[in-house]
């Protein structure tokens, strides 16, 4: 019977070829033994291409050196550490990670992030949305943000601008207008209502001057 030594070892990868349908590698066992073309089988569902020198472990079968596949490769230099018990990440050599942490999910990226949804996305913050049951949303940005959709509709009880605010095109809105602070309103071009304009007390439509001549009002503006 083989030696159980036979069938399991331990060494590094020298050489990877990602290109195949399974990747295979080079490994450098103890007593500097060389295996070629050993594949790495990988869970399905994921896939990594790892450094040289990162640490394999092999299994021959019937413990025939020339017929071997590599389980696993690990790499103790960019371990993401250290992680509570239950913990569960995804790493890699530039610090990229996605870390689902005890208290929530941590992702961070040196570089950009790119989502695609070909269908429809949704967001759900603070549990049941019908029962308004806490949760906050805040987004930090450096440069601009650009969204461009067919319609955007925001179903909230107040909406707060703390910025100057440059709108395009026409601005409907249906629920009455007040303007308070800062210079008042101004416009740039004519102004038509179809109801009555106050200012300062004085309606336009209903106010009367004093005749210079007798002291009598004048009729309403027609």
């Amino acid at each position: 019977m083989s030696r159980l030594s036979d069938f399991f070892a331990r060494g590094v990868m020298t050489l990877a070829d990602g290109a195949k349908k399974m990747r295979s590698v080079q490994v450098r066992l103890l007593a500097d033994e060389v295996r070629d073309d050993l594949e790495h089988v990988e869970p399905y569902g994921f896939t990594s291409e790892p450094h040289p020198e990162a640490e394999a472990f092999a299994l021959f079968f019937d413990g025939d050196r020339s017929h071997g596949i590599v389980f696993t490769i690990a790499d103790r230099r960019y371990r993401l550490k250290p992680l509570k018990t239950g913990e569960v990440a995804i790493f890699d050599d530039l610090g990229q990670k996605v870390h689902l942490t005890r208290d929530g999910l941590e992702v961070y990226t040196p570089g950009w992030l790119h989502a695609t949804v070909d269908k429809d996305a949704e967001i759900t913050v603070g549990g049941n949305v019908a029962e308004r049951v806490g949760g906050d949303v805040s987004a930090i940005v450096s440069g601009n943000v650009t969204l461009n959709a067919s319609t955007v509709t925001i179903d909230s009880a107040s909406l707060h601008i703390t910025g100057a605010t440059t709108i395009d095109k026409s601005l409907t809105v249906l629920g009455g207008l007040a303007v308070s602070g800062g210079t008042g309103a101004s416009v740039t071009g004519s102004l038509t209502t179809t109801g009555d304009v106050t200012a300062g007390g004085i309606s336009l439509m209903s106010h009367v001057h004093t005749e210079q001549g007798d002291g009598a009002d004048t009729s309403a503006p027609k």
